[in-house]
């Protein structure tokens, strides 16, 4: 997987999403947490089996009350904004797995 260097890339992160991101056995989702710099907490960003996308932040003032469903623009949008954190993500699971 490459890094995310133009909006073009975005596609192919969230194609192979599930080869960077934990699983959660018990909601049945794979996942990845990253900073949110706005707020001082955590994003995480979260893949379900029917490819529908969602996000959750939460700090140590805040917590979202539910996930929030992100379709085409916004799903974009986001990781756009934050692509350098998920590509932190990107980096070190490919540097893990080459170990």
């Amino acid at each position: 997987m490459n890094i995310i260097k133009k909006k073009v890339d975005i596609q192919e992160f969230i194609e192979n999403f599930d080869l960077i991101a934990h699983y959660d056995e018990l909601g049945r989702k794979h996942y990845l947490v990253v900073p949110d710099r706005e707020r001082g907490g955590d994003w995480t960003l979260m893949k379900y089996p029917n490819n529908e996308m969602t996000i959750h932040g939460k700090g140590v003032d805040y917590c979202d009350p539910d996930e929030q469903k992100l379709f085409d623009k916004d799903l974009l949008e986001f990781i756009w904004k934050n692509r350098k954190m998920f590509n932190s993500r990107i980096k070190e699971s490919f540097l893990l797995k080459k170990d």
